[in-house]
């Protein structure tokens, strides 16, 4: 027999209050709360998936920033060898932060990229190396993910991007991660994954392992006014509770915009699961 507890939270001790203000008033905030009003539940594979999607939201957000013909950032370097693949070197320090991380260190995102034969949307597949950034807590390294296919409306300018529990690396990776290189049949396969619907169900979400991340640049170059949107869930690495149960989380329609916010989300749900015997 199992025992199933769903607790309803976002990231930090201040959610749950902040969840019931924000579904109250409709308005966005960005407070912080000392103390649970119950329980302190165990978080951390919340902080990983949520930590996570922020990571990969941002460094999609950057290439296809780069790639609409817009200034390069001071951090960026662009390496390209024609107009649809490249390499991106990304220097994260305090002045271009990686949202909801305080590490420096460097990103380097490889790319393909074209358009569509109606020029209705940019079509891209890209992958991602993270050096000396912590990004899920120090004990697991996260080193990259493999691929992530993205689609940009060239009418809205609005970014999906989709990213797996099997997509991520953990542990020591290899250079030769950057080395994308995709067949027309695999770039189709790659990008046939946004095709899915982003889960609206909790008990959905943690099933799949899988994060759908919905991007608005709000017509800028910025990429800290973006507006973020997650749905999914899972379990980006091991994570137990003190009892021994198995933790998973899941988000829906978690939005951030790291501009305005840069402790929590400001608005959405999000759920932690303790599947444990009993």
């Amino acid at each position: 027999m199992f025992r199933i507890t769903i607790i309803r939270l976002l990231i930090k001790r201040t959610f749950l209050v902040i969840l019931i203000v924000l579904a109250a008033t409709g308005m966005k905030s960005c407070n912080k709360i000392d103390r649970w009003k119950d329980d302190n539940p165990e978080i951390e594979p919340l902080k990983q998936g949520f930590k996570t999607a922020a990571a990969i939201g941002y460094c999609v957000s950057l290439t296809a920033t780069v790639l609409s013909g817009a200034a390069l950032p001071d951090n960026v370097l662009l390496e390209s060898s024609n107009s649809n693949t490249g390499l991106l070197y990304v220097t994260i320090d305090e002045n271009n932060p990686l949202p909801f991380n305080n590490n420096i260190g460097d990103i380097v995102i490889a790319y393909i990229w074209e358009n569509d034969q109606v020029g209705r949307r940019r079509e891209g597949v890209i992958s991602i190396v993270f050096a000396n950034l912590n990004i899920i807590g120090k004990q697991f390294k996260f080193y990259g993910i493999y691929t992530v296919p993205v689609i940009q409306d060239t009418e809205t300018g609005k970014i999906m991007t989709v990213f797996a529990r099997q997509d991520i690396i953990l542990g020591e990776g290899s250079d030769t991660l950057l080395n994308l290189s995709l067949s027309n049949p695999q770039f189709s396969s790659e990008l046939l994954r946004l095709d899915d619907e982003p889960p609206a169900d909790p008990f959905v979400a943690v099933s799949q392992n899988v994060w759908f991340i919905s991007v608005d640049q709000q017509n800028t170059v910025n990429l800290y006014d973006d507006s973020f949107v997650i749905n999914g869930g899972g379990q980006i690495a091991e994570a137990t509770s003190s009892s021994g149960g198995i933790q998973y989380h899941a988000m829906i329609e978690t939005e951030f915009i790291y501009e305005n916010c840069k402790l929590n989300p400001v608005r959405g749900e999000a759920f932690i699961q303790n599947l444990k015997a009993d």
